[in-house]
């Protein structure tokens, strides 16, 4: 089974999100283990906040102790586009050796330059910018759709 691990900043506050992470979380659960750690936002409670050290604040929670051998995406507008079957193809080969598969997602100023470089993927959803929580279900049900096709269900079709 394989291993999920999402470190995002920010949480889900309104209901509809809650209910987008806990449908996709749901569903995930007969494919793969998820673990999702909430960081809190880098410049909580400023007035104007210093988006350098905002993201540095956050790099060291989502860098924090990270499993041994894990392969790394970090989420980011300036990464690689790829197709469902090919982020499928990628996860499937990266957790054949049993490896943890951690995904970062930043929070309102993105995330620092060092999470990208410790990434072993710098992924796109796409040229937009999206809001770190729907970055956040984006990557759930993506994940979702990768499980699908990897177990030839009928979810991708």
């Amino acid at each position: 089974m394989r291993r999920y691990i999402i470190r995002a900043v920010g949480k889900a506050k309104e209901p509809w999100q809650k209910e987008a992470v806990s449908e996709y979380e749901k569903r995930l659960k007969p494919f793969a283990k998820i673990d999702v750690t909430e960081i809190p936002e880098g410049s909580a409670g400023a007035k104007k906040p210093d988006e350098q050290k905002t993201r540095t604040k956050e790099a060291g929670s989502l860098l924090f102790s990270l499993p041994d051998n894990a392969f790394v995406v970090a989420l980011d507008e300036t990464g690689k586009n790829l197709s469902s079957e090919d982020f499928a193809k990628r996860i499937e080969k990266e957790s054949e050796s049993g490896r943890a598969i951690v995904f970062f997602v930043g929070g309102s100023w993105g995330l620092a330059e060092e999470v990208r470089k410790r990434a072993d993927l710098v992924l796109s959803f796409g040229k937009e910018t999206l809001p770190h929580i729907l970055a956040r279900i984006v990557l759930l049900e993506q994940l979702y759709r990768a499980e699908t096709i990897i177990k030839g269900k009928t979810y991708h079709k």
